[in-house]
């Protein structure tokens, strides 16, 4: 069984991803079609963000083929921002689905 993608129309923005690597950072890599949810939009129950944290980045596993780990930048809106914590959501085989990230 597969769990379908997120919606397109949920994912209209572009984002960069920075990973560490040994000596700084690898070259950015644009993943196209994310979602970022400003802390402004999130409704604070359960799925809050991580303290200190501006927004949650949701990547697509169809869009995206590396990982993303804390620690790693993600770029939007013309800035930087370090991954704080992620969260990798698998389907039932164990393949990655989606990563949310939330970033500072």
């Amino acid at each position: 069984m597969r769990i379908p993608p997120i919606p397109a129309f949920c994912r209209r923005e572009q984002v960069e991803v920075e990973r560490q690597e040994e000596g700084g950072f690898g070259e950015p890599v644009a993943v196209p079609r994310c979602r970022v949810e400003r802390s402004a939009r999130l409704s604070p129950n359960d799925w809050q963000l991580t303290a200190g944290c501006s927004a949650r980045v949701y990547i697509d596993a169809t869009e995206y083929g590396g990982d993303l780990a804390e620690g790693d930048l993600i770029s939007f809106d013309g800035e930087r921002h370090a991954v704080a914590a992620v969260k990798r959501l698998d389907h039932p085989d164990g393949t990655p689905h989606h990563w949310e990230a939330d970033v500072a």
